[in-house]
């Protein structure tokens, strides 16, 4: 089950995205659709082929790491921590 782990914060609005760690339902639910929706395309792919190539078992195993790619790949679009003063 997903637990609520705080925000990130876009580098130059401060808009802020609820992050989660865990088994992640939604992805569970709606597979490689998930990823595309959460802008996570290369693991899109991924998970897209691999279904394909164990038809369909792999989409049991993503969910346990759905959560932590989105998370990566907020931190490596520049997302931060902590929201920046627009001083």
């Amino acid at each position: 089950m997903s637990i609520s782990k705080g925000l990130l914060y876009h580098p130059s609005n401060n808009y802020p995205v609820a992050i989660y760690e865990g088994f992640s339902w939604p992805n569970l639910f709606f597979g490689f659709f998930w990823y595309l929706y959460k802008g996570v395309y290369v693991w899109a792919i991924i998970s897209f082929f691999t279904a394909m190539f164990t038809f369909g078992f792999s989409m049991v195993i993503f969910p346990f790491f759905a959560n932590n790619h989105h998370r990566d790949s907020l931190y490596k679009k520049g997302y931060l921590s902590t929201p920046r003063n627009n001083d």
